[in-house]
């Protein structure tokens, strides 16, 4: 009688067992599976999200990234200018960086007659307040835009290294 107690008992703790690490298994599956994006902000009416994964390069210290968001427009001969801000937020709680093109102004053209007197749609880049970026494979760039903008992205590289003579 008393081995059947202890054997009924040891089954009931090998099936607590089982059950335990059943449930713990499958919440770390669900954790594992969860969108690594949902840590930054949805983008707010009217804003699209753009993520850039930069590839894994030797020495990253060397290189820059500079984003240049661009409006397309009807355009003539004119040369187009357009300014706009970026702003550099904080993802709060995780000490990354995402950013947002907050303004974007009016554009403004040269006043050149244009001969022959036709029209096209140009993406015409909009200047912006931020020069470079560091790039860093490991994190991606997060960006928020108006729908009506598109972003390039352009890689810059350091050259060989030069000393300064003195005079």
């Amino acid at each position: 009688m008393r081995f059947s107690k202890n054997f009924l008992l040891y089954k009931l703790c090998l099936s607590l067992v089982g059950l335990f690490t059943l449930f713990f298994c499958i919440t770390a599956d669900a954790e594992n599976t969860k969108d690594p994006m949902s840590i930054w902000p949805k983008p707010e009416k009217g804003y699209k999200q753009v993520v850039i994964q930069l590839p894994n390069l030797k020495d990253e210290d060397l290189y820059r990234i500079e984003l240049i968001p661009e409006k397309t427009l009807k355009a003539d001969c004119n040369h187009i200018m357009i300014n706009g801000t970026i702003e550099t937020k904080p993802l709060t709680g995780w000490g990354y960086d995402y950013y947002v093109l907050t303004q974007v102004g009016q554009p403004a053209s040269t006043r050149m007659a244009c001969i022959p007197q036709t029209t096209q749609f140009k993406k015409i880049a909009i200047h912006t307040n931020l020069m470079f970026l560091r790039y860093n494979s490991k994190l991606p760039l997060v960006i928020y835009i108006p729908k009506d903008i598109h972003l390039s992205y352009r890689v810059w590289s350091a050259g060989e290294l030069k000393n300064a003579e003195e005079k």
